[in-house]
């Protein structure tokens, strides 16, 4: 069945805070470029592409009310048919406070995404830090029979040095892009990436 239309397609259009960083990205769940303002809210970005249970997203979807000054929720998220909004606390004092710690907006659940549940995930957000940027850069290059080409071989738990020694043909970053795709999609597991650093001797495994 065809997906339904996101509630929330683009993001609100707010200037950088004062004193903030800009951190930009390519979303290949969401074809676009994003923007974020902290390191807390870009690290959650991450998390959310890399998680193929997520079929839909948008960065800062609406404000929390309707006052100038309302937080603006974080994120709007789509698993299956669930949805909600997200609040990420940002670790600096600015995050969470007893203002924003409500159940549900505008008939969405509200969920709180706490300093220590990010900070949980480092390991898993540095790895895709370093993975994300290289399916963008071979996205027009991977073709659906490598990409199908890696699904026949790995049929057991394989290292990443293997398949890339099987399938480089003499171009190894595109195998690397099409595995990395393979893992964001869900159809293939590297459970590993969630207390180690990515390597050559990194884990793959069919999904199940």
């Amino acid at each position: 069945m065809k997906a339904s239309a996101p509630r929330y397609a683009a993001p609100l259009d707010l200037p950088r805070p004062r004193g903030a960083r800009l951190l930009e990205a390519f979303s290949p769940k969401l074809e676009r470029r994003v923007r974020f303002f902290n390191r807390a809210t870009f690290n959650q970005w991450l998390r959310l592409e890399a998680d193929p249970a997520v079929h839909a997203l948008c960065e800062r979807p609406l404000r929390l009310g309707s006052e100038r000054d309302a937080r603006v929720a974080d994120f709007w998220v789509r698993r299956d048919d669930a949805e909600a909004l997200q609040l990420v606390d940002y670790g600096d004092g600015s995050g969470l406070d007893a203002s924003t710690r409500i159940e549900s907006f505008d008939g969405l659940p509200l969920q709180h995404i706490s300093a220590v549940e990010l900070a949980a995930a480092s390991m898993w957000v540095a790895n895709w830090r370093r993975m994300l940027p290289v399916i963008n850069a071979t996205r027009s290059l991977r073709s659906k029979s490598l990409t199908q080409s890696v699904l026949r071989l790995v049929r057991e738990p394989m290292a990443l040095a293997r398949v890339e020694r099987d399938l480089a043909m003499g171009d190894p970053p595109i195998v690397r892009g099409a595995v990395f795709e393979l893992l964001r999609t869900g159809r293939l597991r590297a459970p590993a990436l969630h207390t180690e650093a990515l390597s050559l001797h990194t884990l793959l495994e069919p999904a199940t």
